[in-house]
């Protein structure tokens, strides 16, 4: 267990210093750290992992920790070719591309893709629109692709500033309650990192 929150602390200081910042290696990163790394490293773990918390506080950062961590791990199990990739997106970049899928072939096909990727992070959950108008036609993307990655189990970070009321207001009974099956929920309750 030490060397899994060692690297994801690794990781998470790269992505910080990579935007220039500092890692602040306080009590509340580490209590974060200690409750992601076994969710990582366990295989009965739930195939989804929710972090959710006030604005600045660090989710984002470590979403990104994590998919750099699974990226270079993977690459040194495997080799570049076989690397497993965790795809980033915003849960808004995902409603664009809904929108986008009925006009143009290869936003369709990109769209379609979203729900077979193997692991995929969904950063700012909650800050889309609900739903998408489409000629006509309404779509719920951020439903949709999380009830289809909870019917086939895939590994699905997500980030939100929404506490669970608000999730369950933004998506209903139904997906919250998925969301306590698939998900792993840490809580970030520290003040703000920005500056």
């Amino acid at each position: 267990m030490q060397e899994a929150e060692t690297m994801i602390c690794a990781a998470l200081d790269a992505v910080v210093r990579f935007r220039g910042g500092i890692l602040k290696l306080d009590e509340d990163t580490l209590s974060h750290v200690k409750r992601i790394a076994p969710w990582l490293i366990y295989a009965n773990s739930k195939s989804g992992l929710l972090l959710m918390g006030a604005p600045g506080n660090g989710k984002t950062s470590v979403a990104k920790a994590l998919k750099w961590l699974i990226e270079y791990q993977s690459e040194r199990m495997n080799g570049y070719d076989k690397r497993v990739v965790v795809n980033f997106h915003t849960a808004k970049e995902i409603c664009r591309i809904c929108a986008a899928s009925e006009k143009f072939k290869q936003q369709y096909d990109e769209y379609n893709d979203l729900f077979t990727e193997r692991m995929m992070i969904i950063d700012d959950l909650g800050v889309e629109p609900k739903e998408v108008l489409v000629y006509g036609m309404v779509h719920t993307p951020i439903i949709d692709l999380l009830n289809e990655r909870y019917n086939r189990q895939l590994l699905t970070i997500l980030t939100t500033n929404l506490n669970p009321k608000q999730l369950k207001e933004k998506y209903g009974e139904r997906i919250y309650d998925r969301f306590r099956e698939m998900f792993e929920i840490v809580t970030f309750k520290n003040e703000s990192y920005r500056e």
